[in-house]
C-alpha cells in the first residue's frame, strides 16, 4: 500500500503541475491541491473504491481523480456531452472527443468508463450499477436545485466508508440553484457531513467521525490555505480554505500594510478583480463553446478556411 500511495502522489503532483494548466475548465489550483491530498490520504489509509464525476466538461477535475486511482480501482465519468438538449440550465458544455483526448494524454493508465447520459436518468437504486463503490465522488453536473439534490443522493448511495463527496459551485452567485439544492439536502437528515470549503468546492464525508478526521488532516497538510476554522454550517462546522495571497516583499519602513486579523484593502480589491475576471473568462469560454458547437459554425467552416487561405496568399 505504501508503494501504491507513493505512485499515486507522484501522478497527482505531475498532473497538478503539468496537466492542470493545459486543460480548459473551472478548477482552482488550491482546490486541486486539497483534493489531491485527500485522494493520497485515502490510498495510504487503505480506503478502497473508485472515483466518479457527474459533469466532466473537458476533464480538468476528473483527470485529477483518475490520477488518484490505485491498482484495480475504476473511474466513471458521466456527462451529457453532445446531448445538450439534456443540459437543462446551460451549465457548461462537455465535449467527449476533447475529454477522451485529455484522458489519453494525462491519465493513460487509468481504468475509466465514460457514460453519456443525464444523471437524472440514474436513480439512487441504480447508482451503484452505474458508478460502483466510490471513495471520491465529484458533483458538478446540472446546477439547478433539483439536480444538485438528486446528484448528492446518488453520491451518497455509492460512497464507501472513508469516502468523500466534492460539490462544485456551492457559493457561486451565478448558480444559486446549487446552494438551494445543497440546503434542501442538508436540511433533510442527510447521510453526508460537510467538513471543508475551498475555492468553489464543498467537501462532505460519510460520517461525523470521517469528517472530523479529514478536517484535522487538512489543517496539518495545507495550513497556508486556511482562511477561517470552525465556521458554522448547517448544524456542523467547516474549515474555510482560500486562494493563496500574492507574495509581497516587506518594506524596510515597516510591516506589510493591512490589519493582522485579515487581508487589507489592496488584497481584497485584488481578489475581487480576479474573481470578476474569472467570471468574464468563464462566460466567454461558454459562449465560444456554444458558437463552435452550433450548426451555422459547422456550415460556414469551408468559407472560413477559404478566406484564411486567401489572406495567406495575399
Amino acid at each position: 500500500m505504501d508503494d501504491d500511495a507513493a505512485r499515486v502522489r507522484a501522478r497527482l503532483e505531475h498532473y497538478r503541475r503539468e496537466g492542470l494548466p493545459a486543460v480548459r475548465g473551472w478548477f482552482e489550483p488550491e482546490s486541486a491541491e486539497v483534493m489531491a491530498k485527500l485522494l493520497a490520504r485515502q490510498v495510504a489509509d487503505g480506503v478502497r473504491g473508485g472515483v466518479a464525476e457527474i459533469g466532466v466538461h473537458h476533464g480538468r477535475s476528473f483527470l485529477l481523480l483518475a490520477n488518484g486511482l490505485a491498482p484495480g480501482e475504476l473511474g466513471v465519468a458521466l456527462d451529457v456531452f453532445e446531448r445538450q438538449d439534456l443540459n437543462q440550465d446551460g451549465s457548461g458544455r462537455g465535449d467527449r472527443r476533447v475529454f477522451e483526448d485529455h484522458l489519453r494524454r494525462w491519465a493513460p493508465d487509468a481504468d475509466v468508463t465514460v457514460v453519456s447520459r443525464s444523471s437524472l436518468e440514474v436513480s439512487t437504486a441504480d447508482a451503484f450499477d452505474v458508478f460502483g463503490r466510490t471513495r471520491m465522488f465529484s458533483v458538478d453536473g446540472g446546477h439547478t436545485a433539483e439536480i444538485t439534490r438528486h446528484d448528492l443522493e446518488l453520491a451518497e448511495a455509492c460512497l464507501v466508508e472513508g469516502g468523500v463527496v466534492v460539490l462544485d459551485d456551492v457559493l457561486n452567485g451565478h448558480w444559486l440553484g446549487v446552494f438551494t439544492g445543497m440546503a434542501a439536502y442538508l436540511l433533510d437528515r442527510p447521510g453526508l457531513v460537510p467538513f471543508a470549503l475551498s475555492p468553489n468546492k464543498l467537501y462532505l464525508a460519510g460520517s461525523r467521525d470521517d469528517a472530523a478526521s479529514y478536517a484535522a488532516f487538512l489543517r496539518e497538510v495545507v495550513p497556508d490555505l486556511m482562511s477561517k476554522p470552525d465556521v458554522e454550517f448547517f448544524g456542523t462546522t467547516i474549515d474555510v480554505y482560500e486562494r493563496r495571497a500574492p507574495t509581497a516583499a516587506a518594506t524596510p519602513s515597516g510591516p506589510p500594510a493591512g490589519p493582522p486579523g485579515g487581508p487589507g484593502p489592496p488584497l481584497r480589491r485584488e481578489r475581487a478583480a480576479r474573481k470578476a475576471a474569472e467570471h468574464r473568462v468563464a462566460a466567454l469560454e461558454q459562449r465560444l463553446a456554444e458558437v463552435e458547437g452550433s450548426r451555422s459554425w459547422r456550415l460556414t467552416r469551408p468559407v472560413r478556411w477559404a478566406s484564411a487561405r486567401a489572406r495567406r496568399r495575399g
